[in-house]
C-alpha cells in the first residue's frame, strides 16, 4: 500500500458536490419535515408510515455507492510506478552529401568529398543523442540509412561513399532535399535538422530549396566544401573533365549562393574548416 496513489487526485474534490446532492435527496425525499411543519402531531402517526420509509433508503444508499465508486474511478487508483526518464533528446538530423563529380575537386586536400566524409564522421561523433540519418545526391537521391541512434553504422557506410557509386551523373539537390524531408516525416518529426553537404547549389534554385524544407517545419543550414578559386574535377585513370568545347573545367564554390539558402531555410551557414570551429 506504500506506492499506492492516484493519477487523477483532482477528481475527490467531486465527493463534496456529491455529499450536497446526496443531502438535498434526503432532504426532500426522505425527511418528514415538511409534513411536521404543516400537520398536527397527533395526526402524523396516521400519516407517516415507518417501516415503508425505511424501505424506501436503499436506492438512495445505492446511488450514493454508484457516485462514490465512480468518483474513485476517475481519480486513477494505481498501486504501481514505472520509471520514466526525466529527459531524452528527441533531435533529428539529415544529412545530406553532396556525391556530384565536382567532389572530387582537390582545391582543398585530399579533395572536396574525402574532406566531407571526415566531417560527416566528426559531426556523428559529436551527436551523444538523437537520431541522425544519411541522403547522398547527385543526379538522384538515396537513403544510405534512415533516422537512427546508431550511429556507428552510419560511420561504416561512410567510408564507402564516393561519386563513382552513383548511377547517373548531375546536381539535383531538390530530390535530395525532398528524400530528407519525407525521412523526417515517416519518422514523425515535426521540427527536425537537414544538413547539407556540398560544394555549391544555382542560385535561382535558393528560394524554392528553402521553402521545400521550411514548408514542413524543419530548418536547413549549409556546410559548404570548396574554394573559390576552385580546382579541375579529376577522372579515374588521370586527366581532368572537359566541357563540350574541350576545356577543363574548373569547379568552383559560391559561398553567397549557400549562405542565402541557409538563411531562407532559418538555419546556419558555414565553410568547412580543417578544425571543429565549423561544427562549433
Amino acid at each position: 500500500m506504500s506506492e499506492f496513489h492516484f493519477l487523477r487526485p483532482y477528481w475527490l474534490l467531486a465527493l463534496l458536490p456529491m455529499l450536497w446532492l446526496l443531502w438535498q435527496l434526503w432532504q426532500r425525499h426522505y425527511s418528514s419535515r415538511g409534513w411536521r411543519a404543516v400537520c398536527d402531531s397527533r395526526l402524523l402517526p396516521y400519516l407517516l408510515v415507518e417501516p415503508a420509509s425505511r424501505q424506501r433508503r436503499w436506492p438512495l444508499l445505492l446511488l450514493a455507492m454508484m457516485l462514490l465508486l465512480s468518483i474513485f474511478a476517475l481519480a486513477g487508483p494505481v498501486w504501481k510506478k514505472l520509471k520514466q526518464p526525466v529527459f531524452r533528446e528527441q533531435s533529428a538530423l539529415v544529412i545530406v552529401l553532396d556525391l556530384s563529380r565536382s567532389m572530387d575537386a582537390e582545391d582543398i586536400k585530399p579533395s572536396r568529398l574525402a574532406r566531407a566524409r571526415l566531417k560527416v564522421i566528426d559531426i556523428l561523433r559529436r551527436r551523444k543523442e538523437g537520431q541522425t540519418a544519411l541522403v547522398v545526391y547527385a543526379a538522384d537521391a538515396f537513403t544510405v540509412s534512415p533516422l537512427t541512434e546508431d550511429s556507428n553504422t552510419i560511420v561504416a557506410m561512410d567510408k564507402t561513399l564516393t561519386t563513382d557509386l552513383m548511377p547517373a551523373q548531375g546536381s539535383n539537390p531538390e530530390k535530395a532535399l525532398q528524400l530528407a524531408t519525407k525521412l523526417l516525416r515517416q519518422d514523425g518529426v515535426s521540427h527536425g535538422d537537414i544538413l547539407l553537404i556540398t560544394d555549391g547549389v544555382h542560385s535561382r534554385q535558393v528560394q524554392s530549396l528553402a521553402r521545400q524544407v521550411t514548408s514542413q517545419g524543419h530548418r536547413l543550414s549549409v556546410l559548404g566544401v570548396g574554394t573559390e578559386e576552385g580546382a579541375p574535377i579529376n577522372i579515374a585513370g588521370g586527366g581532368f573533365v572537359k566541357d563540350h568545347s574541350g576545356n577543363i573545367v574548373i569547379a568552383k564554390l559560391d559561398p553567397v549562393a549557400l549562405e542565402q539558402l541557409a538563411q531562407a531555410g532559418g538555419g546556419r551557414f558555414h565553410l568547412l574548416t580543417t578544425d571543429d570551429s565549423d561544427l562549433t
